[in-house]
C-alpha cells in the first residue's frame, strides 16, 4: 500500500519537524511552504491540516541550496525527500515494508530512488529526533561536498 499504509497524514508531526529544522539550522532555513492537497502548489501556512512541508535550506551539497519535502503519517511513517539540481535522495519509514525484504526504515540513495537500503537513522520517533538525524547525515555531506556520505553514519541520532 505504501507510505502511511492508509493512515492519515500527521500535520502536527510535520510542524514539529519544521520547527526542529528551524532550531537546528537557524538562518540556514531560507523558506518554508506547505501543501494542503496532493498535486496542489506549495503556499504560506493557512492553519489547515497540511499534507507536506517544503523547507528550503542553504547551503546545499553540490549547489547553493536545496529543499526537503517532509511528510509524516499517524502510524509513524515518514518521508524526508531532499532535492537540489541533479541530486536527490530520500529517508523514510514505511510500515508496509515489514512483510517484505525491504527495510522499514530505509534510504533511497542519489541516482537510484527505487532502491530501498537500510537507513542509518535508528530512531523512529519523535519527529524532532528523526529530523535531527536527517540533518546530521545531510550536513556531513554538505561539509564534505559529497552526496555519498549521506546515510554513511552509524547509530543516528
Amino acid at each position: 500500500m505504501g507510505m502511511g499504509n492508509g493512515s492519515p497524514i500527521d500535520s502536527e508531526a510535520i510542524d514539529e519537524s519544521v520547527e526542529q529544522m528551524r532550531r537546528q539550522l537557524d538562518r540556514g532555513v531560507v523558506n518554508v511552504r506547505f501543501r494542503y492537497q496532493k498535486g496542489r502548489p506549495f503556499t504560506q501556512r493557512k492553519g489547515e491540516d497540511i499534507r507536506t512541508a517544503r523547507v528550503t535550506v542553504t547551503p546545499g551539497i553540490q549547489e547553493r541550496g536545496g529543499y526537503f519535502d517532509i511528510q509524516w503519517w499517524k502510524n509513524g511513517d515518514y518521508k524526508y525527500h531532499y532535492r537540489e539540481d541533479a541530486l536527490e535522495f530520500r529517508f523514510g519509514r514505511e510500515a508496509a515494508n515489514e512483510p517484505t525484504s525491504k527495510p522499514v526504515q530505509h534510504f533511497h540513495p542519489p541516482g537510484d530512488l527505487d532502491a530501498h537500503r537500510q537507513s542509518c537513522i535508528g530512531v523512529e520517533q519523535p519527529p524532532e529526533l528523526v529530523t535531527i538525524a536527517v540533518l546530521k547525515t545531510w550536513w556531513t555531506a554538505v561539509e564534505n561536498g559529497d552526496e555519498n556520505l549521506v546515510n554513511a553514519q552509524n547509530g543516528l541520532p
